[in-house]
């Protein structure tokens, strides 16, 4: 049998001498400064890296692991941490964000003898053996209290010549449920369907649109599409016939191109406009969700990108949730839905940090749901203390503010299953305008300038963008 390829990176005599006494495994090499880890990895190609804090160096392990994962999906990474303090924030961010990458062999003791280290390397970790620490960070994210600066940061040149990013891969996404985020990718996405310019051969743009989050079937119930075949549950069940639990594929190339064409055509036709095309949600049982992987999703984008001139993701709320963290790193423009709920705001400035943490931070933009014009509505006896102005003020540049919908529309669109984007009668146009903003920056749309000229003159008595 072969044996697999060990890369020692300890700082620890102790460690690597030990490391030579295991039969099972071929060192391949050591690692004694963190600045050469990446180096070495690129160039030995390990399957196991081992690894902790005491290699020499100045530089923060962990977003060198966090760029050595992203560069090698299929090495396993064990990092020996010692002993973690729930309580420490800044540690438990850090260590999350590890998880999230896929690095689940976290050994977490304070002392570590011989069987201990043969136990770390013959027994790999899955997610649900460090679930602890993903609780934490959210925990964390959620308490009211002043936010900690996580001071490790990736290196500008990797976020330069990140080679994961799909230029036409844009993820919609927000910190809790019930922002909006579906509502804003629905009418996103059919507003570059319906009136994004047509390509040079004349047709309109292929847009798709994905529903992320697995419990969800918001995108379903918002178009009024409902498939009992084609949905993502039954994509992320094709997919597991192919791909591990460490991302690795197996099966012939006829098993995966098999899967590679189900999955493109599980993308059901909009009927009112048939170049959008949705992969949307259907329930998941608790155990079902346990079989998906960022992995998954990784593929699962990476097996129809090409099929669509714009593709839109409806993310999970989590940043902890599995398909969260390969989407946003995936993605070339990240929109994060934000309301005028002020505790809301709070979280989202300490989740700001962790954003900047992960290395991408600079391909998030801000849209403002619910937007109250004004700080007043009709049937309100009160002025909103916190406005929008407030909003940006705290730091928050808003590429749209949404106005609040009456009620009765929305209702009335969810029943019709039609996007408020489609409404042409004028009554809605500044709704649709602050729509058009965020997808104009995706995809250009026919005409913008004079839409928002229009706009910009539009009184009281205006009638409508298009007559």
């Amino acid at each position: 049998m072969e044996k697999e390829k060990l890369l020692v990176a300890t700082g620890s005599k102790e460690i690597d001498g030990a490391i030579q006494k295991f039969p099972k495994y071929e060192t391949v090499g050591t690692v004694v400064y963190k600045d050469k880890l990446e180096e070495t990895c690129d160039l030995l190609k390990p399957d196991i890296l081992l690894t902790t804090e005491m290699l020499n160096g100045q530089e923060a392990l962990a977003p060198i692991l966090l760029k050595v994962k992203t560069k090698h999906p299929n090495l396993r990474i064990v990092y020996l941490s010692g002993e973690i303090d729930l309580k420490n924030e800044k540690e438990v961010n850090i260590l999350s964000l590890l998880v999230m990458a896929g690095v689940f062999d976290i050994i977490h003791e304070k002392t570590m003898t011989f069987d201990m280290l043969i136990k770390a390397l013959n027994t790999p970790k899955n997610r649900e053996d460090v679930e602890f620490i993903l609780k934490a960070a959210e925990k964390s994210l959620g308490q009211r209290k002043s936010s900690k600066e996580i001071e490790f940061i990736i290196p500008e040149e990797y976020k330069e010549e990140d080679e994961n990013i799909r230029n036409n891969l844009f993820t919609i996404s927000s910190i809790k449920p019930g922002t909006g985020k579906s509502f804003v990718s629905v009418n996103v996405a059919t507003a570059i369907a319906q009136y994004g310019e047509n390509l040079p051969n004349g047709k309109r743009p292929k847009v798709g649109l994905i529903e992320a989050d697995l419990q969800n079937l918001s995108l379903g119930t918002l178009l009024q599409i409902e498939d009992d075949e084609k949905n993502i549950k039954n994509a992320m069940t094709k997919i597991s016939e192919i791909i591990s639990d460490t991302g690795e594929l197996y099966g012939t190339a006829r098993d995966i191109e098999e899967v590679n064409y189900y999955l493109k055509n599980s993308f059901v036709p909009y009927y009112h406009v048939r170049n959008l095309k949705a992969l949307v949600g259907s329930q998941f049982t608790l155990e079902e969700l346990e079989g998906v992987t960022s992995y998954h999703y990784s593929y699962l984008v990476d097996a129809v990108i090409d099929e669509f001139d714009v593709l839109i993701v409806d993310t999970n709320s989590a940043l902890t949730h599995v398909t969260t963290f390969p989407l946003l790193h995936m993605s070339k423009y990240a929109y994060y839905i934000l309301n005028l709920d002020f505790n809301n705001v709070r979280n989202n400035l300490r989740y700001k940090e962790t954003l900047k943490s992960m290395g991408i931070n600079n391909k998030v933009k801000y849209i403002l749901n619910e937007d109250i014009p004004g700080g007043h509505l009709k049937d309100s006896s009160e002025e909103l203390i916190f406005t929008a102005e407030h909003l940006e003020d705290s730091g928050f540049k808003l590429e749209a503010r949404i106005p609040i919908i009456p009620k009765t529309i929305f209702l009335n669109r969810l029943y019709e299953g039609t996007p408020i984007v489609l409404d042409e009668n004028g009554k809605n146009d500044n709704i649709r305008y602050e729509i058009f903003k965020i997808a104009n920056q995706i995809y250009p749309i026919k005409d913008f300038h004079k839409i928002e000229e229009k706009i910009n003159n539009q009184n009281h008595r205006s009638k409508g963008l298009f007559r």
